[in-house]
Order: C-alpha cells, then structure tokens, then sequence
C-alpha cells in the first residue's frame, strides 16, 4: 500500500471572513503541532466506473422555461426539464411529462451544467482569499469542462457551483461527476474529492478518491462517472427552500511524490438527479450491527493512547443499552473514532451494487450548538474509495442528534473494482481554539445501529 498521507482540510465555505480565519487558524494550528490526520490513511467517495460519459442519457437540447420550471412542450412530445435556475434558456431532454413539486420537476433532474459556455456560476476557490495556506490548485473553465490540476507538493483548490438546488422532502440526490484525465496512469492521479453540502454546512457529503496501488478506481483519458448519492435530514428537507444545496469538485496534492504535476483533471458536466426510496430495488441486507449482546467486533481506535498527535476519547460499550459510546474529555485536540471488523471481510464488495449503511446515532449533550464533529464514513478495505456523511453545530443545529433524539443517517458507496470488502466507522472530532471553547466537555456519541445494505444501482 502505497504511503498516501491525508490532510484533514475542516470544511466550510470560504466566502465569508469568520470562516476564512476558522480555517486558516486550524490548517495553522495543525501545522504548529506537526500534524497531518490520517484519514486511517484511507478517503472516502463514491465511484462508478459502469459507463462512460458517451454512453449516457438521450441527447440534450436548449428550450425557453420559465423560472417556475415547468416542462416545455414542443411539436415533437413533451420534454423533461434539467434546469430552471432562473427564467430564460434550460438545458432539456426528451422524455415524458412530470409532476411538477415545489417549481421543480419531480423524479427528474434538477440542475444540470454542461460548461459549454464557461464556468456556468461555478467559482473557484481560493480566489480572493488572503494568506491562503496552499497553493491554488492550477484550474480553466474552457473547452466544455472545468479542468483542475497540481501546481506544486503543496496544492489544495476547488470548484464550487454555488448553493442553487433546493431541497425537496422524501428524496435521495445523486450528483454525477463525470471525470477523465490528462494522463492514462490512474496510480499518478491527485487525490479528487467530490461533495455535497446544505448552505448551513449541518450536513454534508463526501467522497474521495487516492490512487493507492495501481489507481483502479482514479480517472484516466476515458470518462467515468461517479456518483454522490445524498439524503438530507428530513428536518432540513421540509425547510428545503431555505437550505439548498451547493456540489464540490476538489483536487487536493500535498506532499505525495507518486502523483503527478502534470496530471490534469476534468469535470465534463454536473447532474443533479433526485430519486424515491421505491427506486432502491433488490435490497440485500449484509449485515446488522445491533450491539445487543456485545461490540460485534468494532473496536476503538487506539484506546488509551493517541492518533497523530490527536487525544482520543473514552471509548466503551453498553450492553445495557445495546450501544458503542465515544465520550470527549478534551475539546480542544481531540480525534477518534469506532471501527467495524477491519481484518474479517465480512461484507463482500461489489463496484456493480450500491451499498447503503443506516447510522443511528444518539448523545448525551442537550445543546446541539455545542455538540463536536461527529462522521459516518462507508469505505473499501483497498483504501481507494470511501464515503462519509459530516455532522456539524452549524446554523440552528436542528438537523443532527441531541439528548433524547437518536437519528438515522444514511451514507452510501460504490465500491472500487479492486476493493474485496466494505468498512464502516464512525469518528468525532473536537478541536476548539483553547482561547475560544464551544464545544460541551465531557459529551457522549453513541452509535445504537449500523445497518449496511446492498442493491441495485438506480438510474433515470
């Protein structure tokens, strides 16, 4: 396994000042320290490598909608809208009519960017920030696609489409990011990282791609597809128009002398596409954690010692209450995380099925304002590919768990082609300022189920 070290970049969006400075402090404060966090020396996304960009969809075409989105009709039969960002030109495909929810087309594709014309409202990040602790990431946004690259042993940079789609009740988002290449060495490819978050940052996803060994699962010169499957909390779905989402395309290079600087990536186009639970189909169970009668083989990292400079919390199990718990007793440097059974492969890996793990997940801390960082991660035992849903006391905090509230959160994956099995973990991050706490010491994370999934690949 190649000696792939991860930075743990904290996730915000740079526009304003007060989160500017909150990242720029903590890149600072890890450096101070010496420390870079290893991600288990693994990351974490979802990746599809059954079709290539030329092999998708109907062809598209342009057609004048309004800023309401209803479906054009022409002589030719109805169309299914893609776009309706606003009044003006949408960018359509053929299909069926639709029932219209909320001014967007239900069970179709709410927002679609071909940057045929450009960046398409997409911004480049870090423009404009000061001090900025890396490198910006070498970038263009002409010859149809968005392209990022390394600029040196120290880049970091990202694409941003701005927070545009909103959210709608009872639904699971996918974003396709189809991806390729400068060069046909996947092993020499940047880490990509690709997200999705709602505008209060509350919830977010995440998945990342590290060419480790051969690369299997990194883009080449032909297209691949991956895709971000994403359900928002319910609670932040029914304010939808308030909270909408906004999808990342990231290139992270520091300090790995196999990747290369002369490897460019693209973005083709970004698809958002919104899906019911019923179209989930042939679901297996693979396996059920419900710690009733013990730890089922999840074991606390580094109990009792530390990881990477980082203090990790109190880890133990409840028999009584059928449930691993991770207690914070240092709110300023803390990291640890419950792992499922790394060396048994006990859920065997698919990169042709979708898999979906259930977290429920509970606390002690009555102020969700003060609650740490709380991760669900989903990931290959080959370290290539891996998923996680970030929890953060962002805006109201009403979207993730407090005392006397357990929520489920699901996380999906599709696995790399070279991975042999799925693991699970669920970590929490407390890093206050020591000069600024915020964080409630002594707050308990309880993890009550795991429950992972497989089935098949659903598609429009």
């Amino acid at each position: 396994v190649r000696n792939k070290t991860i930075l743990y970049i904290i996730r915000g969006r740079l526009r304003s000042s007060g989160n500017r400075r909150q990242m720029k402090n903590l890149i600072l404060f890890y450096r101070r320290r010496g420390i870079i966090l290893l991600f288990m020396g693994l990351a974490f996304f979802f990746f599809l490598n059954r079709e290539s960009v030329a092999q998708t969809g109907a062809a598209r075409e342009r057609w004048a909608v309004d800023a309401a989105g209803g479906a054009a009709q022409t002589a030719g039969g109805a169309y299914t809208l893609r776009s309706a960002l606003g009044s003006g030109i949408g960018i359509v495909s053929a299909g069926g009519a639709h029932q219209i929810e909320g001014g967007f087309l239900a069970q179709s594709s709410l927002t679609d960017y071909d940057f045929e014309t450009g960046a398409e409202m997409w911004e480049f990040v870090p423009s404009g920030i000061p001090d900025f602790p890396f490198t910006a990431a070498q970038r263009a946004s002409s010859g149809g696609f968005l392209t990022l690259g390394a600029a040196d042993d120290n880049t970091f940079g990202y694409w941003e489409s701005g927070f545009r789609t909103p959210l709608l009740q009872n639904r699971i988002y996918k974003i396709a990011f189809p991806l390729s290449a400068s060069i046909d060495e996947q092993r020499k490819i940047p880490r990509l990282r690709l997200r999705a978050a709602m505008s209060d940052f509350q919830q977010s996803a995440v998945f990342d791609i590290i060419s480790i060994n051969a690369g299997e699962a990194s883009p080449s010169k032909t297209p691949r597809i991956y895709p971000l499957f994403f359900q928002p909390s319910p609670i932040a779905a029914a304010d939808g128009a308030r909270r909408p989402l906004c999808a990342f395309f990231d290139l992270v290079h520091i300090g790995d002398p196999e990747d290369s600087l002369a490897a460019d990536v693209m973005l083709h186009y970004a698809l958002v596409d919104v899906f019911e639970a019923a179209d989930f189909r042939n679901i297996e169970t693979m396996k059920d954690y419900t710690f009733d009668a013990n730890a089922e083989g999840w074991t606390g990292k580094n109990a009792g010692g530390t990881i990477g400079g980082f203090i990790v919390p109190s880890y133990s199990y409840e028999g009584g209450r059928s449930r691993l718990v991770m207690t914070v007793n240092d709110t300023t440097n803390t990291y640890g995380f419950w792992e499922s059974p790394y060396f048994i492969d006990e859920i065997p890996s698919s990169a042709a099925k979708l898999y979906r793990a259930t977290f429920t997940v509970g606390t002690n801390n009555s102020k969700p304002r003060t609650m740490p960082t709380v991760r669900l991660r989903l990931y290959c035992n080959n370290f290539q590919t891996a998923s996680e849903i970030s929890l953060e006391p962002r805006g109201d905090a009403d979207a993730i768990p407090q005392a006397g509230v357990s929520r489920d959160y699901q996380v999906f994956l599709i696995a790399s082609p070279a991975a042999t099995s799925v693991k699970c973990a669920i970590d929490v991050i407390a890093l206050d300022k020591p000069d600024n706490p915020q964080i409630q010491n002594g707050t308990s994370i309880y993890l009550e189920r795991c429950l992972v999934e497989r089935m098949e690949i659903p598609d429009i």
